[in-house]
């Protein structure tokens, strides 16, 4: 559709109406048939959409479409004095979302799904409910809003699998409430994305039945004591039907933690999580608490370090430091980025030699192969000290709390019968894990604020670097449920079908036009523009070209 709004605004801008010819087509299209992307046609339709008046059939695939792209909604943040600067889908949603929900963060979530839903409870009494004060032009762009939401919520939810899903509606919500999705990456913080507040946010997309809210329990600790909470929030998602007739709902979920709260919720749960919160039975210095070791920034440095002395012209590692392939790890660079460089073999060796050839161009090739030789045994090196260091931290946690020896860890699987040896031990292990949680639990409460925060830094899960998880029901318990919201290509159906009801069906016509000229484009440039006679593609696009026009410049009135 982007293509087609470009193509249009070019025709109306013309000075004095011409004669709209198989000529006037093509210098329409010049410059942009390089970059023309086919449509999907997903049913047959006629030249010419029905007149005002009569009852026209427009589908889910006329709604305008929002390309779903990670790098189109980035919001990509400049220095303090700058302004961020937005990819271009993305500020295309939003200008869509500011019209039926506008601004605000993570509080105002409720009542932006509350609103969303009313359309899609009934359009025609959402209409009916904006009043006199709205203009029939602002109906139709607020009813076009909520159709362009739902259509891109249900493409990223319907179309995608578990993990490219769960990572665009992290950009998505991001999005919706006006913030920055942080990248996973070497990221710091147990957060998927930051609300316009700054406020970050830990995003879990799940199946109903297999929803389980969680993460390391160590990198939870950090944001909380830099930020004194963490918010949570829970989607989970009951899907029915084939893609082609996909319905079903999402349910949003949300709880946070806090400094005051954490012991309370991970002391409520399974031994799994219970046992992160265990303080140790006896005290010790801050000179003999091991530091948390930060593996993207260790690895970094040390890379850093290596390739300076290995490399005595500093503006060479600069270069190489400062292109995304190794600054972030690319998809060509996947597998090999700083963080996980644990084996290095020869085609490893020869993608680094082609990524560096591409940044220094200005060397030769010999030089270039010289470089590469020494940034592979930096990353060797960097991994293996990194390993160094990991091994010496969790020495001095064994010196340091000796007392979670016998809950750091469950003895053996969990999946084994009761009444069995391993059962036995199971249990004894559970048990041990919730009398020391309780004891720590109540030794937490009485802790001023800034004694929370050391002691946090004490318990079982931060120094061992523990996992936590709350499953459905420990993670519904604590949360409040925020609304619910139905999607799929037959709800969205039949929104569209009665927001045509509701409103002047001229709009509708207009997209349906653009939906054949649309299709009668591609034909025609598929035919190598060899298309000819009254009835054929070149015709059709010329016949809805103008019916746009005319369409249009009606509504415009």
């Amino acid at each position: 559709m982007n293509e087609l709004d470009l193509l249009v605004e070019k025709h109306y801008k013309k000075k004095k109406k011409e004669v709209f010819s198989i000529e006037t087509l093509l210098e329409m299209v010049e410059d942009i048939i390089g970059d023309f992307r086919p449509v999907l046609k997903e049913e047959a339709r006629s030249a010419m959409p029905a007149k005002t008046g009569k009852e026209i059939k427009v589908t889910v695939s006329m709604i305008p479409d929002i390309e779903v792209s990670e790098l189109g909604w980035s919001d990509v943040r400049t220095p303090e004095e700058g302004a961020p600067v937005k990819g271009r889908e993305r500020q295309i949603l939003e200008d869509y979302l500011n019209n039926i929900v506008g601004s605000g963060g993570i509080y105002t979530l409720q009542r932006k799904l509350e609103e969303l839903s009313k359309l899609a409870a009934n359009p025609e009494a959402y209409v009916k409910s904006l009043g006199t004060d709205k203009t029939p032009g602002q109906k139709i762009r607020t009813v076009i809003s909520f159709l362009v939401f739902y259509k891109t919520l249900t493409k990223i939810v319907a179309n995608f699998n578990a993990a490219s899903a769960g990572f665009s509606f992290e950009s998505f919500m991001a999005t919706l409430l006006d913030g920055i999705q942080i990248p996973a990456s070497g990221a710091d913080t147990i957060a998927d994305f930051e609300d316009q507040d700054g406020v970050r946010v830990s995003l879990k997309l799940y199946a109903e039945s297999s929803l389980e809210v969680g993460g390391s329990f160590t990198a939870l600790v950090g944001d909380l004591i830099d930020d004194d909470k963490m918010i949570y929030l829970a989607v989970t998602k009951n899907l029915r039907g084939s893609r082609e007739k996909m319905t079903g709902e999402l349910t949003f979920y949300q709880f946070e933690f806090t400094i005051d709260n954490i012991m309370e919720i991970l002391f409520d749960t399974r031994a799994f999580s219970a046992r992160c919160i265990i303080l140790p039975s006896e005290e010790f210095s801050d000179e003999d608490l091991p530091a948390r070791i930060n593996v993207r920034a260790f690895l970094q440095n040390r890379f850093e370090e290596l390739l300076s002395d290995n490399i005595k012209d500093n503006s060479i590692v600069q270069k190489i430091l400062r292109d995304p392939h190794f600054e972030y790890g690319t998809e060509e660079f996947r597998g090999i980025s700083i963080t996980n460089a644990v084996s290095l073999d020869a085609k490893k060796k020869e993608i680094i030699n082609q990524i560096l050839g591409g940044i220094l161009v200005d060397l030769p090739d010999d030089d270039v192969a010289t470089i590469g030789d020494i940034a592979l045994k930096a990353t060797k090196q960097a991994v293996k000290d990194y390993n160094q260091a990991s091994d010496e931290r969790k020495a001095s946690v064994a010196k340091v709390v000796p007392s979670f020896s016998g809950v750091a860890r469950p003895a053996g699987s969990h999946k084994v019968a009761s009444g069995t040896k391993q059962g036995r031990k199971i249990a004894a292990w559970r048990s041990d894990v919730s009398a020391a949680a309780e004891e720590s639990k109540d030794h937490y409460k009485n802790l001023t604020k800034e004694e929370k925060k050391k002691a946090l830094l004490r318990t079982n899960g931060y120094l061992n670097t523990l996992q936590f998880a709350l499953d459905k029901s420990e993670a519904i318990k604590v949360s409040q449920e925020l609304g619910t919201l139905t999607i799929g290509t037959e709800s969205l159906q039949k929104m569209l079908d009665s927001s045509i009801k509701a409103l002047n069906t001229d709009v509708f016509t207009v997209f349906s036009h653009l939906q054949v000229l649309s299709d009668s484009l591609n034909s025609f440039f598929a035919g190598g523009l060899a298309d000819t006679g009254e009835n054929g593609a070149a015709d059709k696009a010329i016949k809805n070209a103008d019916a746009i026009e005319g369409k249009t410049i009606e509504m415009k009135k």
